[in-house]
């Protein structure tokens, strides 16, 4: 397998997946693929949608590296809703995702469709793309075992078997009803329409890891269209063995055996070229259309029928288009212009108005000379800057009057309330179709002695330029609902992705949120009980939210909490 990293990885779970496939080795003796980082980021808050892209010759895959947070144990996947973890036969509660969510799905579908509008505007055509989500953590089994959640959609862990697995599921996905393989030239074609930065893969890699040489780009629509209607199974005899995915077989063939391969790259070859011929033959005539052409003839008959004999002679053979019926030439159609005369004399304009200057007298004026009405508006002009020189001389005296320390009392004139702008307690928000009020707010300069765990180690060795910190309240389901938002602006991005990867790491402590600091509000816990977790990062800043039902006897469900925590990713602070 073929690892393309051209730019360095910024979450663990990516170095960790990458380092995984690395272990492989390059050329087909394990799978042959190649494997790009090309992470797609949706939303200002810097959401991923999805990390890499896998290319087999059989088509194109989307890859999810998803980090399980603070959670260990056996992974539900579902095609819709929230995932689950828990041990295995135990309880089980609603899994939490780097950057917020417990199901990556919906993302990976909006990676699909952008992968597959990129490759079209560069003239590719995809066909059908898988969907891969790699689950990095203390994940110790999944349901369903093989990953495989239909429609596209599979689910991994970064063990080898797991991985291997995975692959080769969106691998016979992505090849249903494709009637040609990926060659070199259409792998790097795609890579370059998505954006991948850095050197491509050589046309030697490439053959390494089984694409088939090509010096064109073969994916074209108008080439894929012919050979996708012969390869379609609706025009394949029903009552013939077939393989899951609905290809004919021959009686003790082995649907994946390397003679099935061959025929189908020979079937593969022989439609295009189907195609090929079907695209250079001359069009027939409908009959319904007879005496209708779609070309024009200039300065001359058509050719004799039979005339040409095609490229070589090819098309010789062919029967002749019947001539059409002789038509008697249409009459050109032109256009007489009247003739419109120059016209008059323009007419003189009228003198100007006194208000723009001195009307012609009948005395020659020498040329600094002016007239009655230009002295006075020369007169209301010198009058206007007096009066606002007036203005100004007397702000200057009220505001420097007094002691002359800039105020009659002593104090800083200019000097306003030293309260940062952002929300009050009281105000009320709503994100993600939940009403948000804000309970309580306060601002740090400093992260010293406002966290805990190894992320309080790091933020003293390494101290953020500001901290800003709310309290929310909110009713879900009919039951109350506390939300902590805490902002952390750091001097850099690069140590902004190194506080959120500590922060999302299980056990490694947090930022403390104002209950923890003895900040409360009244109907609030004394702390935060089974709390739901969300981040994202947008540049230099790292945002934490953790929700909770403020009344564990009133708890509803925990995908609801959790659903809030995401949402209350957008929610303002000081």
């Amino acid at each position: 397998m073929l690892v393309l990293t051209p730019e360095p990885l910024q979450t663990a779970g990516e170095r960790a997946f990458f380092g995984e496939l690395s272990r492989w080795d390059t050329g087909a003796s394990v799978r042959a693929a190649v494997v790009a980082s090309v992470p797609l980021v949706d939303g200002p808050l810097g959401r991923r949608q999805s990390d890499a892209v896998l290319m087999v010759p059989e088509g194109i895959a989307v890859i999810r590296v998803v980090e399980v947070l603070r959670q260990s144990g056996v992974v539900t996947a579902t095609p819709e809703g929230s995932w689950s973890i828990g041990p295995e036969g135990g309880p089980t509660q609603v899994l939490q995702l780097a950057g917020g969510g417990s199901s990556p799905l919906d993302g990976l579908m909006r990676a699909g469709m952008d992968t597959a509008m990129k490759l079209r505007r560069a003239g590719l055509e995809p066909g059908r793309i898988a969907r891969l989500t790699v689950l990095v953590g203390e994940v110790t089994g999944l349901v369903p075992a093989d990953g495989d959640l239909g429609e596209g959609d599979h689910v991994a862990t970064l063990d080898p078997r797991s991985l291997l697995l995975a692959i080769a599921r969106a691998s016979r996905h992505a090849g249903v009803d494709n009637p040609r393989l990926w060659t070199t030239a259409d792998v790097r074609a795609a890579l370059l329409a998505l954006e991948l930065p850095g050197r491509g893969p050589t046309v030697e890699e490439l053959n390494g890891e089984s694409f088939p040489y090509s010096p064109y780009v073969l994916r074209r629509p108008q080439l894929l269209t012919p050979a996708a209607m012969a390869a379609s199974p609706l025009l394949a005899d029903p009552s013939a063995p077939s393989t899951p995915d609905g290809e004919p077989v021959q009686d003790g063939a082995d649907p994946l055996s390397a003679t099935a391969v061959a025929r189908a790259v020979a079937a593969s070859v022989a439609s295009a070229n189907a195609a090929a011929v079907s695209a250079a033959a001359p069009p027939t005539q409908a009959a319904h259309l007879t005496g209708q052409r779609d070309t024009v003839a200039v300065d001359g008959p058509a050719s004799p029928p039979g005339a040409d004999a095609g490229i070589g002679g090819l098309f010789g053979a062919a029967p002749a288009d019947p001539a059409p019926p002789a038509a008697a030439p249409a009459p050109v159609r032109t256009a007489v212009q009247p003739v419109v005369a120059p016209p008059a004399e323009p007419p003189q304009r009228p003198p100007l108005s006194p208000a723009w200057g001195p009307m012609p007298s009948g005395r020659g004026e020498e040329p600094g000379d002016r007239g009655p009405t230009d002295r006075r508006r020369w007169a209301l002009v010198a009058a206007a800057v007096a009066a606002v020189v007036l203005v100004c001389v007397l702000g200057a005296w009220l505001a420097f009057s007094g002691d002359g320390r800039g105020g009659p009392d002593g104090g800083d004139a200019t000097a306003g309330p030293t309260t940062p702008a952002g929300p009050v307690p009281g105000d009320v928000a709503v994100a993600g179709g939940t009403r948000f009020t804000v309970e309580r707010v306060q601002t740090d300069d400093t992260c010293a002695g406002h966290a805990y765990g190894e992320v309080a180690a790091f933020l003293e060795t390494t101290d953020c330029v500001g901290l800003s910190r709310a309290l929310y309240s909110a009713s879900v389901e009919g039951a109350p609902v506390v939300v902590s938002v805490s902002r952390v602006t750091m001097a850099d991005p690069a140590t902004a992705r190194r506080l959120r990867a500590l922060a999302d790491s299980n056990g490694s402590g947090n930022v403390s949120d104002l209950l923890r600091e003895g900040i409360t509000y009244d109907g609030a816990p004394d702390r935060l009980t089974s709390a739901e977790y969300a981040s994202a990062i947008s540049g230099p800043t790292v945002t934490i939210v953790e929700s909770s039902w403020s009344d564990p006897a009133r708890a509803g469900d925990a995908a609801a909490v959790d659903a809030v925590a995401t949402a209350a990713l957008a929610l303002p602070v000081p």
